[in-house]
């Protein structure tokens, strides 16, 4: 993962997850998301949680200010990276973001 390319907002998506990230969840068909996601916003890390989806797929989800010790915009919050083939869900939460460090 290059901390450039989640830089570039053409590859973001943003997501509220009180909203849509249960409808996400099943969208993608990455069944656990919405645990995994309440467990990261929980307990933050670095290593974040690869949740295996159906067929092969999966998804990393993880916070960027924590992977990259460098602050990108929104990079407090959680991100679900599918691959630079794919956009990267910018999950955030309209009350609290999940990691205030920098």
């Amino acid at each position: 993962m290059n901390i450039n390319w989640f830089k570039d907002p053409d590859h973001l998506v943003y997501i509220n997850a009180e909203k849509s990230l249960a409808e996400l969840e099943k969208r993608l068909k990455l069944p656990g998301l919405v645990q995994a996601a309440d467990m990261l916003r929980a307990a933050p890390n670095a290593e974040g949680i690869t949740i295996k989806g159906s067929k092969r797929s999966s998804g990393k989800l993880f916070i960027p200010d924590l992977v990259f010790k460098q602050h990108i915009e929104m990079g407090e919050n959680l991100f679900l990276y599918l691959g630079e083939m794919s956009e990267c869900y910018v999950i955030y939460y309209p009350q609290q973001p999940v990691c205030t460090e920098e």
